[in-house]
C-alpha cells in the first residue's frame, strides 16, 4: 500500500507540472504586435506599426498618459529614455485606456537609421507620469543594409535623371531636340526599371524605393 501511494503521489505531481506551466506561459495581460521591415536603408525612412491590446483593468493603475515608444538601437535599455538609438515612435496612445475596459489600439511612426548593421526594435509601453513599464518587446531585428542602401541610392539617382529629362522635354520646342529627349527618356525608363528590380532584390518588397 505504501508503494502504491508513493507511485500515485508521483503521478499526481507530474500531471500538475504541465498545467501550472501552461497557465504561466499564457498569462500575457498586455500584448504588443510589431510590424517593421527586416531590412532598411541608411538615412531613409523606416516605418513601424505597433498594435497594443490589454485585458480589462490592466492599464487602470496609470498615473499619467500611457505612452508607446519605439527606438532602433544596438541594445535595448530598461526604459524608452535609457535606450540609446533612433526614435521611430514616441506618442500617447490614442485613445487612452478607459477604466475597467479591455483595450485595443494601433500606433504608427517612422525614423531614419543612422548606422549600418543588425539593430533591435525596442518597444516600450509606459506610464508618462512615473515611468512604469507595462510591457516591452525586443524580439524584432532590422538589418540596416549596405547593399540595400547602395541599391536604393542607384534607384533614386535613376528616378531623378528620368524626372529631369521629362522636365526638359516639356520645355523643348525643336523637333530634333524633342526626338533626342524622347530617346533619352526611353533609356532612362529602362534604367529605372532595372534599378527597381535590383533594389527589390537587395531590400525586399517592404522597403520604399
Amino acid at each position: 500500500m505504501r508503494r502504491g501511494a508513493g507511485v500515485l503521489t508521483v503521478l499526481m505531481a507530474l500531471l500538475a507540472v504541465p498545467a501550472s506551466l501552461a497557465t504561466a506561459d499564457s498569462f500575457t495581460p498586455v500584448r504588443l504586435a510589431i510590424t517593421v521591415t527586416p531590412i532598411a536603408r541608411l538615412h531613409a525612412p523606416l516605418s513601424v506599426e505597433v498594435g497594443v491590446s490589454a485585458d480589462a483593468g490592466v492599464l487602470d493603475t496609470s498615473e499619467g498618459a500611457v505612452l508607446i515608444g519605439v527606438k532602433l538601437a544596438g541594445e535595448c535599455g530598461g526604459t524608452f529614455e535609457t535606450t540609446p538609438g533612433v526614435t521611430l515612435l514616441h506618442q500617447k496612445l490614442n485613445p487612452q485606456p478607459g477604466t475597467g475596459q479591455a483595450y485595443v489600439a494601433t500606433a504608427h511612426g517612422s525614423g531614419r537609421p543612422i548606422a549600418y548593421g543588425s539593430q533591435t526594435v525596442c518597444v516600450f509601453l509606459e506610464d508618462a507620469a512615473v515611468g512604469r513599464v507595462y510591457a516591452n518587446d525586443e524580439s524584432e531585428q532590422v538589418d540596416v543594409s549596405r547593399a540595400c542602401t547602395a541599391a536604393g541610392a542607384r534607384y533614386d539617382a535613376a528616378r531623378q535623371a528620368l524626372t529631369r529629362a521629362q522636365r526638359r522635354l516639356r520645355h523643348t520646342r525643336g523637333t530634333a531636340a524633342r526626338a533626342r529627349l524622347r530617346r533619352t527618356i526611353a533609356k532612362r525608363r529602362r534604367t529605372l526599371s532595372r534599378d527597381r528590380r535590383r533594389g527589390r532584390s537587395a531590400c525586399g518588397s517592404g522597403v520604399a524605393l
